[in-house]
């Protein structure tokens, strides 16, 4: 009798109480993550607490949740991010630009629609459940919205990062291919100086358009921005955090200006936290209030509150002719999927010792000792084979 009595009341406390244990559970799982539990927006019906990460209780969500599973027990890293560049070329010329000379090729091809969808799969078969597609100006790619598609969105989310300047054009056909979010880049919240900086006059303009008609047809929709420290001291992060406010978007995407790309020779941007970390500590009475969209950093996600930086632990990037690097940010090479596979790639990179655990200091590529180590200063990165 006492063991019935037991049984049915852990069946009581389990209708009365799992409902309230399940909204705390995922509160304070985006808590530890993005340094704030806000729902940001509801995408088909399910809340989003940022875009960079699938919906919850999404399809999507429940493979990230069963690939950690597995990863604990096969006692291995299993990747749950991949970026993806899907060409080499863009119509803007940005001060920051990460991708210039330190990636493109000129006497390469990017992958065809058929690598590109052979990739995918391969990728969502080792277990990545967040896609982001990158470029250059992915925009720029007509079969875009056919990559897209070649995602099973029962496994995987799917992000584009883009200038916006064909956006609002191409809107409508990326809702239509199953894109689910968007962010936007917007490096100054003034018209005049955002376009100075990426070297394309009238791009401000072309990019909030995009935004609005994201927007109506129900994409999540992020302002992406890369803030520098002499910007930091300008204010220009509270003038980009009131834009979005302005134009309604969901989230804003901090990325502090990194040593790499057109930023390679910039030493003030190493071993330098003390600004980044006030910067972080200023949002935090953004993401209180739920009039703002949720402001999440990448200094954050890459620190010892958070996931640490995830390069080759957790996450990986394609360059545009299928060259496996531990990310965009970092331009050593270990291997490309036209000579072996993805799996085979993945395991070299994720098992060497500076890579098969995360960095709980922050970005590997902002530490001078790994960067000594590395020998990336140059910005000519490794061949990792």
């Amino acid at each position: 009798m006492k063991k019935i009595w037991a049984s049915l009341r852990l069946r009581g406390f389990l209708a009365t109480k799992a409902l309230d244990y399940s909204v705390d559970f995922v509160k304070i799982l985006y808590r530890i993550y993005l340094n704030h539990d806000k729902v940001i927006h509801f995408r088909n019906g399910y809340p989003v607490y940022s875009l960079s990460t699938p919906a919850v209780f999404s399809k999507p969500a429940s493979n990230f949740i069963a690939r950690t599973l597995y990863r604990g027990i096969q006692n291995k890293n299993l990747p749950n991010l991949m970026s993806l560049a899907v060409n080499d070329v863009c119509n803007a010329t940005c001060a920051h630009c990460s991708f210039f000379t330190a990636v493109e090729e000129a006497d390469r091809s990017s992958l065809t629609l058929y690598q590109v969808q052979k990739l995918i799969k391969d990728a969502q078969e080792l277990g990545v459940s967040v896609i982001n597609f990158v470029g250059g100006e992915p925009l720029l790619r007509s079969d875009l919205p056919d990559i897209i598609r070649a995602v099973d969105k029962d496994f995987s989310t799917t992000i584009l990062f883009t200038n916006g300047w064909h956006l609002e054009a191409r809107a409508v056909e990326l809702k239509r291919a199953g894109l689910d979010s968007i962010y936007v880049s917007i490096d100054a919240a003034d018209a005049h100086q955002h376009d100075t900086f990426r070297g394309k006059p009238g791009l401000f303009k072309r990019a909030l358009a995009g935004i609005k008609k994201a927007k109506k047809l129900g994409f999540s929709v992020g302002i992406s921005t890369t803030i520098t420290p002499e910007g930091y001291d300008q204010g220009e992060l509270d003038r980009i955090i009131e834009l979005g406010k302005s134009i309604g978007v969901h989230e804003v995407l901090v990325f502090d200006a990194l040593p790499t790309g057109r930023y390679k020779h910039r030493e003030d941007l190493v071993d330098n936290g003390d600004w980044i970390e006030e910067m972080v500590q200023s949002a935090i009475k953004y993401n209180r209030d739920s009039d703002y969209p949720g402001v999440v950093f990448f200094a954050y996600f890459t620190s010892h509150r958070s996931v640490g930086c995830a390069c080759g632990t957790s996450y990986f990037y394609v360059s545009p002719y299928g060259d496996i690097m531990s990310c965009d940010f970092n331009h050593a090479k270990f291997g490309n999927v036209l000579e072996e596979p993805l799996w085979k790639i993945w395991n070299r990179l994720t098992t060497l010792p500076e890579f098969c655990q995360a960095k709980w200091g922050g970005c590997k590529i902002k530490d001078s000792e790994f960067r000594q180590k590395e020998s990336i200063s140059s910005g000519e990165g490794l061949v990792r084979r």
